[in-house]
């Protein structure tokens, strides 16, 4: 007989679950998430100039809010005494004279690309002229003229300028219109732009390796981008919206540049064979006197 008194402790509730009721609520969730996580793709194909967009504000915001975050990401790279000892080192100065290098190299490259074509070249490796168009388009808005626009505007001191790393100038935050420099200041990074924009020449390659040639630049670019970090000339900040700032323009120029493809390359291609023949009249002219 049972003691009188003593209550039989009772059985764990988890015993009261149906036979695989937790596998069934764990597959229920996680067909939930891949079908939210199948939403926001679509919906940023659909809509990518809206996504980035809306990636810029929200970059922008968490860094305003969070100023602790620029200063902690560059106080990762400088030493006790508030230098940057990185910006002195010969081989990731290499490296980051590369990235200098690359938009001469580039521009070169589409201009030559788009005189060919202008004077009637017809070679099947030659890229058409609209894609060559559209990445000088990415270099000079996006890089050029929108990211060197914000420089002479906001005037933000670099890292090694400011207070924390031994400078005499305040930290200012993104977007904070101040007089903390008087040229080439800090927000937004320039070279971190560049690099993001070469990641337009993706467009020039066949469309079958487009995506595998992009995600293996985006490390390079990215490396070239955090160097600005690293040698104490920009804060992570100026280097995000850059990228935003440039991944804009970049997406927002090829949904029109694809649109009127066939009318940019019948203007551009042949243009110039009026001028040839004309200079061609010349000459002869010219050496039958």
């Amino acid at each position: 007989m049972a003691d009188e008194g003593v209550v039989e402790p009772s059985k764990p509730s988890f015993a009261r679950i149906p036979s695989g009721g937790g596998r069934r609520i764990l597959h229920d969730w996680g067909v939930g998430l891949r079908r939210q996580a199948v939403s926001i793709r679509d919906g940023v194909l659909r809509e990518p100039v809206r996504f980035l967009a809306y990636g810029l504000i929200a970059a922008s915001f968490l860094f305003v809010a969070l100023p602790s975050i620029d200063l902690a990401v560059s106080s990762w790279f400088a030493s006790p005494s508030g230098a940057f000892p990185h910006a002195r080192d010969p081989i990731l100065i290499a490296i980051r004279d590369i990235n200098r290098q690359i938009p001469h190299i580039v521009l070169t490259a589409m201009a030559a690309i788009l005189l060919a074509r202008a004077f009637g070249a017809r070679s099947i490796w030659l890229p058409r002229s609209h894609l060559a168009l559209y990445v000088v388009g990415v270099y000079a808005i996006g890089s050029g003229l929108v990211v060197n626009l914000l420089k002479e505007v906001v005037g933000r001191a670099r890292p090694q300028d400011i207070v924390p790393f031994g400078g005499a100038q305040p930290y200012t935050l993104p977007w904070q219109i101040v007089d903390a420099c008087a040229r080439n200041c800090s927000f937004s990074s320039g070279e971190a732009g560049s690099a993001a924009a070469m990641l337009s020449c993706v467009m020039l390659a066949p469309a079958s390796i487009r995506t595998p040639l992009f995600w293996s630049l985006v490390p390079v670019a990215i490396l070239f981008s955090m160097l600005r970090v690293a040698f104490g000339k920009h804060f992570l900040s100026d280097v995000v919206v850059s990228w935003l700032i440039v991944a804009l323009v970049a997406v927002a120029l090829w949904r029109w540049m694809r649109r009127n493809a066939r009318a940019i390359d019948r203007r551009i291609e042949g243009s110039g064979l009026p001028l040839a023949q004309a200079a061609s009249r010349w000459v002869r002219r010219l050496v039958g006197m």
